[in-house]
């Protein structure tokens, strides 16, 4: 028996994307790039080409970056302040004024001026029956105070609710199958799903888990055109979790 894990890649960031409809935004994402290295090329002032085949290399130093990106991308995306963003940094080693978080903030909003446009949609839905909808058609009602606090709340919502949605249909779309191979879904996290199967079913295991997690799921964005979103999955194998390997069929 082996263990497989699938990852939905860079799950959040790319529902984000495609609820903002910022085609911008969603074009890092279409073009296959690495969006993560490609925000931190941007923020800590590297070529994008320069910032992956750096960060490929395993240099400890790029991967510190491209997790600050990560956090900055998730920061702005739900509206935290220059001053939490700052606050992050420092926690990580990286010292910078607040000013110049706050210009950096700027920065990204005017690239992607989506992301603003999908945190007004949001907050006017609320004000308006305090409803937000998937794009699966869960709904939620949000009970509490029309602040800060519930907006950003209300933000991160749609995005992080639908790649649950779309990792737990992938469960109940395997489930069956891959128990018909001798194997076994053992844990879900998030975006994530590890399973157990016999070595000789490893091809089989990964064509079903990959195909129920990539259905084509249309978004509708507050503005913009409908989509479909088609988030890649990562697939790392082997003996004993926290020691997989990236594998491919």
């Amino acid at each position: 028996m082996i263990l497989m894990e699938f990852d939905l890649s860079q799950a959040e960031a790319r529902a984000v994307a495609w609820y903002c409809g910022d085609e911008g935004l969603k074009a890092g994402f279409k073009q296959e790039i690495d969006v993560h290295s490609q925000r931190a090329a941007m923020i800590f002032g590297y070529t994008y080409e320069d910032f992956h085949n750096t960060y490929k290399s395993d240099d400890k130093h790029f991967h510190d970056l491209r997790f600050l990106a990560k956090v900055i991308v998730h920061a702005v995306n739900y509206d935290a302040s220059a001053r939490t963003v700052n606050s992050t940094l420092k926690t990580h080693g990286v010292y910078k004024k607040e000013s110049e978080v706050k210009v950096l903030v700027a920065q990204i909003h005017e690239a992607f001026p989506g992301i603003r446009q999908y945190q007004w949609a949001v907050q006017n839905q609320l004000k308006t029956n305090r409803i937000l909808t998937t794009a699966k058609g869960m709904r939620r009602y949000f009970y509490s105070k029309l602040d800060n606090n519930t907006f950003r709340r209300a933000y991160a919502f749609l995005p992080q609710c639908t790649i649950a949605e779309i990792t737990n249909d992938g469960i109940v779309e395997s489930r069956h199958p891959i128990e018909a191979l001798g194997g076994f879904i053992l844990l879900q996290v998030h975006d994530s799903i590890l399973i157990e199967v016999p070595r000789e079913h490893k091809e089989t295991a990964y064509n079903i888990v990959v195909s129920a997690l990539t259905k084509p799921l249309t978004v509708y964005p507050f503005f913009g055109e409908p989509d479909d979103l088609i988030i890649p999955v990562e697939c790392k194998v082997g003996s004993h979790w926290g020691e997989l390997k990236e594998w491919k069929p």
